[in-house]
This record gives structure tokens, C-alpha cells and sequence, in this order.
């Protein structure tokens, strides 16, 4: 249940199906009660009505449940007109004793929750037609089979209208929260799974990456340090060190040509769900050593180079990951600004 209260916030779809499916069960039990309470006060046509219109909700329950996006198109379509035929009975006959009709307004609010804002002003809007023909024209007065007093058919038009623009009011408001609600949780979706200076994929990222990514057996990794990054935040400031990890990563990412990720301080992590579609990593590192970096707040130029572990050849991501770790080890106790493969095994 909290999922699908979740999916109301979260998914405009979803939520109106989950609406449809409630709103038709509590049609169908109303009309259910007082299809009884019709047959106890014996409303022959009322009670056949309100028999019908449970019966045709129970069954638009079960069609958008299981008939997907084409039930919910034909469940839609279907109980508009039922709507409007239902609404147009209860006006036309005023049973029983002219209370019937106070049941057409609720036809706009719950048509804004079914049907979305322009069908349901569309179905708003003849619906106030009829009422209008039937309650204030000679012509329609001559077809009711109920004789409503003048001071209601003159007033309940008017009522009709201040709920169905009180409706649209409400929808409108509701959507633009809808929307703002969404650009939000997008947002903060993409702030936990990005790291903020670089606008890399943090850890999270990687893993939301690799749980919609068809992956193969035959993976890589790379696992890429910038050596002696420590020296350029001690001899330049740590402005200068974030300037270099935005050109770096974003080297890094120009080559690859697809995401990376900023694995921790000066450390990132190129994932490939198959090891045919890597790049060759010798020329990220060739790449970065020709990188000159200017940093106009000390009038210099930086220039840094990049130790790169690669593994590949696995199906276990974090098998991938401690191997292109020790590959990367090596790459700097060996002396730094190279690139060390390891094998199928996890060995260097």
C-alpha cells in the first residue's frame, strides 16, 4: 500500500489509475447501496439504473486492473459516457422526489481525479449544457419528468458551476504541485547520485548505473588515481585542486564516452558492462600528462598525470574492483603516470 501511495506523488500514470481503480470501487459500493435501498423503497427504473452503473464500475475496477494502459484508454472512454448518461437520468427524472440530480455535482470533481483536467472540462462543460437546457429553456423544461420548483432550477445551475470552477481550480493547483513535486524529486535524485563538484556519479550513482544496465560475464574496470594530487592542494590551495579534478574527470569522460564515476578524493572508476566497448586506457593517461591547466589566481600552469589498474574479464563487479585496485597499486609503487593490467585471475 505505501508503494502505491508513493506512485501517486511520483508517477502521474500511476496515480490516476490508482485513483480510477478506488474511485470505481466506491461507485460501485455506493450505487451497490442504494440500488438495495431503491429495491426496499421500491424505484423501479432507479433501482435498474443504479443496479447497471455498480455492475458497469465493478467491472471498470477489473479492467483497469488488468487490462493495462488500453483497459485504462477504454475504461475511460466507457465510464465518461456512463457518467453522462447516468447524470443526465438523474436530472431528467428527478427520482426519487428531486433528489437524484444533487448527485450530478459531484461530476466535476471526481471526473478531474478520473479523467485529468481537459477531458473532464470537456465532460464538465456539456454536462452544465444539458442542466442549463433542462432547468432554464421551455424546451427542456417540457421533457423533465419531475416538476423541480423554480427557485431550484433556477439556483442549482449556478451551484453546478461554482463546483465545476472550484474543480478546475483545484486540479490546476494540484498539477502544478504534481510537476513541482517531481522536478524536486528529480533533482534531489540527481544531487545523491552525482558528486557536486565534478558532476560525476558518486558510489550511489554507480550502483543505480549498473542495476538498470544490461551487464555481460566479461566486464572491466578502470580504476584511475591522479598522482601527487596532495602536492598541487599544498603548493596551489585547495581551489586549484578542485580545478584540476574538473578537468581531469572531465578528460576522463571525453574519452571513455561514458559515465564515471569519482570513487573517493583524487580516485575514479570507469565501468564498462563489457570489456569490448573500452577504451584504451593509454589514452586517458597520455591525454592528462598533455593537459596544461591554467590557473590564473597564482599565474601558473599545472600540469599532472594519472596512474591507471585495469581488470576486465570478470562478471563480479567487486572482484573487478579489488583487482583494478591492485593493478593501480602497482601503477604507482612502479613509478606513477603508467597503466597496469591485470589478469582474468585478479593477479598483476
Amino acid at each position: 500500500m505505501k508503494e502505491k501511495l508513493i506512485s501517486i506523488i511520483t508517477d502521474e500514470d500511476q496515480r490516476r489509475k490508482l485513483q480510477f481503480e478506488y474511485v470505481n470501487l466506491f461507485f460501485a459500493g455506493v450505487s451497490a447501496f442504494m440500488t438495495v435501498l431503491n429495491i426496499i423503497t421500491n424505484k423501479g427504473a432507479l433501482t435498474i439504473a443504479t443496479a447497471l452503473f455498480a455492475v458497469l464500475c465493478f467491472f471498470e475496477y477489473l479492467l483497469v486492473k488488468k487490462g493495462g494502459k488500453t483497459g485504462m484508454e477504454l475504461a475511460t472512454i466507457i465510464l465518461m459516457v456512463a457518467l453522462f448518461m447516468l447524470d443526465t437520468y438523474f436530472t431528467v427524472s428527478g427520482n426519487p422526489e428531486g433528489f437524484s440530480v444533487i448527485w450530478v455535482a459531484m461530476l466535476p470533481y471526481c471526473s478531474m481525479l478520473l479523467f485529468g483536467k481537459r477531458k473532464a472540462t470537456i465532460l464538465g462543460s456539456v454536462m452544465l449544457a444539458v442542466i442549463i437546457f433542462f432547468f432554464w429553456f421551455p424546451a427542456g423544461r417540457e421533457l423533465l419528468q419531475y416538476n423541480y420548483n423554480k427557485t431550484f432550477m433556477m439556483r442549482f445551475p449556478i451551484l453546478y458551476t461554482a463546483f465545476f470552477l472550484l474543480s478546475i481550480i483545484l486540479e490546476t493547483i494540484r498539477e502544478i504541485t504534481q510537476r513541482e513535486l517531481e522536478k524536486m524529486r528529480k533533482t534531489y535524485k540527481d544531487l545523491s547520485n552525482h558528486d557536486y563538484l565534478t558532476h560525476l556519479l558518486n558510489r550511489a550513482g554507480l550502483q543505480e548505473l549498473r542495476s538498470r544496465t544490461a551487464a555481460k560475464d566479461d566486464q572491466a574496470v578502470f580504476m584511475i588515481d591522479i598522482d601527487y594530487f596532495k602536492k598541487v592542494n599544498d603548493t596551489y590551495g585547495h581551489e586549484a585542486g578542485d580545478l584540476v579534478l574538473e578537468k581531469v574527470s572531465g578528460t576522463i569522460s571525453k574519452i571513455t564516452g561514458t559515465e564515471v564515476c569519482r570513487w573517493g578524493g583524487e580516485e575514479f572508476i570507469v565501468w564498462f558492462p563489457d570489456s569490448h566497448l573500452m577504451c584504451d586506457p593509454e589514452n586517458i593517461r597520455r591525454s592528462v600528462e598533455q593537459m596544461e591547466i591554467a590557473f590564473p589566481k597564482a599565474n601558473a600552469t599545472i600540469k599532472v598525470t594519472v596512474s591507471i589498474g585495469v581488470a576486465s574479464g570478470m562478471s563480479d563487479f567487486d572482484a573487478l574492483v579489488q583487482s583494478a585496485d591492485k593493478s593501480l597499486y602497482q601503477a604507482k609503487v612502479s613509478g606513477r603516470n603508467q597503466v597496469v593490467f591485470s589478469d582474468k585471475s585478479g593477479g598483476v
